[in-house]
C-alpha cells in the first residue's frame, strides 16, 4: 500500500518532511527580494497557509514594492525601493530570493553576510561554483540555507520519498523523467536570455534532474545532446545518467515542445509512476514486478501555491529547531544537482 502523508513515521527529533501546514508550530518574519510571479504565489501561500508573515518586500523600484505589499502583505509589511534596505531590516529573519536566476548567488551571499537565513529559488546558482559559494558562506555564518525545490514539500513528494526508502520497489534499475513545455518564441524574453540563465536546463530540466537525484543521488553523466536556440540557450535536451551499480536515469526537458511531464521509476520488485505534471504530480500508480496495479493514489495538492506554503512552513520549523539545512532538500544534493547541470550544459555546447 502507498503511504499517506499522515501515516509516515518520523523520529521525534526530526523536522517534519511534509504535512498539513497546521502541523508546523513555528513562524518567521520573511522578506522577499523580487516581486515577480513566483514571489506572488509565495506571498499568497505565506498569508493563507502558514504562521509566518511577509515583513518586507524589496524591488529596484519602490512603486513595484508598494503595489506588491498592498496586494499580498498586511499593514505591517514594509515596501522598499532597493534590495539593500531589506537586507538592513533588523526585523527580517529569512529572505526568500525570487529574482531571475542570474541574481540568485549575489543576493544570497549579501543576505548571508547580513546574517539572514536564506531560501533561494531554484536553481541555487547559475552553476556549481556559485552554488558552492552560497553553501560555504551559509555554513561559515551559521545561518540556514535551502534551495527552494517546493515540489519536494507537497504530499506527493513525501510519499514518493517514503516509497523509495521503504525498499518496496526493490533495487532501482532505471528512472525516466521529463519536463517539456512550449514557451512563446520571444528572443527578448527571460527564458531565451543567456545572461538571465534562460533555457530549458535551469528552468525546467532541474525538475527531472532533481527527481533523479532524490531517487538515487550518486550518478555520472554518460550522454547529453540537444538543440540550442539562436540566442545560445538550450532549447531541448536529453541526458543519460548512470550509477556504478548499473542503474540509469534518462531525463528530457524542453522549452519548445510539450512533453508528458511524468516520471517512471522501475525496480526489481515493482514500478512507481508519477502522473503529470512532474513538478507537482496529480497521482501515483504502484505496479508489481509483473506489471499489475497494486495501489494508486490521487493528490489534490498540486499547485505551486500549496507547495510554496509547505515550503515556507518547513523553513520556519527548521530554523526554530536549530537546523542549518533542510532534511528534505539538503545542500549536498543541491550541489550535486548543480554539478550535473554544469556537465550537461558543457556537453550541449561542446
Amino acid at each position: 500500500m502507498l503511504f499517506l502523508p499522515s501515516e509516515i513515521p518520523r523520529e521525534p527529533s526530526a523536522a517534519p518532511i511534509c504535512s498539513a501546514p497546521s502541523f508546523y508550530g513555528a513562524g518567521a518574519e520573511l522578506g522577499i527580494l523580487g516581486p515577480g510571479w513566483i514571489a506572488s504565489q509565495f506571498a499568497t501561500s505565506l498569508k493563507e497557509l502558514t504562521k509566518s508573515k511577509l515583513a518586507a518586500i524589496g524591488s529596484r523600484t519602490l512603486a513595484r514594492s508598494e503595489d506588491f505589499a498592498r496586494t499580498y502583505g498586511d499593514d505591517g509589511t514594509r515596501a522598499y525601493g532597493s534590495y539593500a534596505q531589506v537586507l538592513e531590516d533588523p526585523a527580517v529573519d529569512v529572505l526568500y530570493i525570487a529574482v531571475p536566476h542570474s541574481g540568485h548567488a549575489d543576493l544570497a551571499l549579501q543576505a548571508i553576510a547580513a546574517g539572514k537565513h536564506v531560501l533561494v529559488e531554484k536553481p541555487l546558482g547559475l552553476n556549481a561554483q556559485q552554488s558552492a559559494q552560497i553553501v560555504q558562506a551559509a555554513k561559515a555564518a551559521g545561518v540556514f540555507a535551502m534551495e527552494a525545490m517546493w515540489s519536494r514539500l507537497l504530499p506527493i513528494g513525501n510519499v514518493v520519498s517514503q516509497v523509495i526508502a521503504s525498499g518496496m520497489l526493490g533495487q532501482i534499475i532505471t528512472v525516466q523523467a521529463d519536463f517539456g513545455a512550449k514557451f512563446p518564441v520571444d528572443y527578448e524574453s527571460r527564458i531565451y536570455d543567456p545572461a538571465l540563465g534562460g533555457g530549458a536546463l535551469l528552468d525546467m530540466g532541474i525538475y527531472p534532474i532533481a527527481f533523479s537525484a532524490m531517487v538515487s543521488p550518486a550518478k555520472q553523466l554518460l550522454h547529453a545532446s540537444g538543440r540550442l536556440a539562436k540566442t545560445g540557450v538550450d532549447a531541448s535536451f536529453t541526458a543519460v545518467l548512470a550509477n556504478e551499480d548499473g542503474s540509469t536515469a534518462t531525463v528530457f526537458s524542453s522549452i519548445e515542445t510539450e512533453s508528458p511531464q511524468s516520471v517512471w521509476i522501475a525496480g526489481t520488485e515493482g514500478t512507481l509512476e508519477l502522473q503529470r505534471p512532474i513538478c507537482c504530480g496529480s497521482g501515483l500508480v504502484l505496479r508489481s514486478a509483473d506489471g499489475n496495479i497494486v495501489d494508486s493514489r490521487e493528490f489534490t495538492e498540486t499547485s505551486p501555491a500549496a507547495g510554496l506554503g509547505w515550503e515556507a512552513a518547513h523553513v520556519a520549523q527548521c530554523i526554530a529547531d536549530g537546523l542549518a539545512e533542510s532534511p528534505v532538500m539538503p545542500l549536498a544534493q543541491s550541489l550535486a544537482i548543480a554539478q550535473t547541470m554544469d556537465e550537461i550544459a558543457a556537453r550541449l555546447r561542446a
